[in-house]
């Protein structure tokens, strides 16, 4: 196994906010995680930051640029070639996968939904749950099914917001973008509540704005599993990146 920190491509700017709360993320889970005190001791860290990408909803949802998104993605991923592994900061972009694996031509990728899912399944292993699993992101994220598909490849259920409490999840996404964090929290607070009274125990917190509504004084519903993908992620690129696990059994 190599002795050597591997350089680490994030591509990010979906939303903007996401991708530069990911690299201080970073550098906190090295601090605790690898034991870092010095600059030398952090990662080393490429961040191809393009808010300019297109609206992935409405790529997915209406098939509004779907060709743009496409070539966005992969050029986004192409400039990240030299780094030894890349991750992407956006749930709904994941749905955009095989445009990203055209663009690093090779370069390894960590999937943000593999991990989550990984997290979620040795949950579910270990404490012997059965109820299905809560699923909040974005609406190009439910419509794509870009979680969906995954559990159901796991043999495992899952429960999803109706229609107009998705559009509420979404208005609170888009707030956050606009940097109303405070109106986003008003905003998503009833819709947690609305899953955790259908008696979902295990919620997959799927868009990468959803850690910035509930980081400071969000009071989280006691009794439910929460699996931020964004949080998770960071773990676990901080231990690819330091050599502590390999990506395959990360994800495996």
């Amino acid at each position: 196994m190599a002795t050597t920190d591997q350089h680490v491509g994030i591509i990010g700017g979906m939303g903007p906010d996401a991708g530069i709360e990911f690299c201080a993320l970073l550098l906190r889970k090295t601090r605790a995680m690898a034991s870092a005190s010095r600059d030398q001791e952090h990662l080393h860290i490429t961040l191809e930051s393009n808010p300019k990408i297109s609206n992935r909803n409405d790529a997915i949802e209406r098939g509004v640029g779907v060709d743009e998104v496409n070539a966005q993605m992969e050029a986004a991923a192409a400039a990240l070639t030299a780094c030894d592994f890349v991750v992407l900061i956006c749930n709904t972009a994941h749905y955009f996968q095989p445009a990203v694996m055209r663009g690093l031509s090779g370069t390894r990728f960590l999937s943000m939904i593999d991990v989550c899912l990984a997290k979620v399944e040795a949950h579910f292993t270990a404490v012997g749950a059965s109820t299905p699993v809560g699923i909040i992101g974005g609406k190009g994220c439910m419509v794509g099914r870009v979680y969906q598909d995954a559990l159901t490849k796991k043999g495992m259920e899952y429960f999803v917001l109706d229609e107009a409490n998705q559009d509420v999840a979404m208005e609170a996404i888009y707030l956050v973008k606009q940097g109303k964090v405070e109106e986003a929290r008003v905003a998503f607070k009833p819709v947690l509540d609305l899953m955790v009274s259908e008696g979902v125990k295990t919620i997959i917190l799927g868009c990468t704005e959803i850690p910035i509504i509930i980081r400071e004084n969000f009071k989280l519903p006691e009794g439910v599993a929460f699996f931020d993908s964004c949080d998770l992620l960071a773990d676990a690129v901080v231990r690819v990146a330091k050599n502590m696990s390999t990506i395959e059994e990360i994800t495996s």
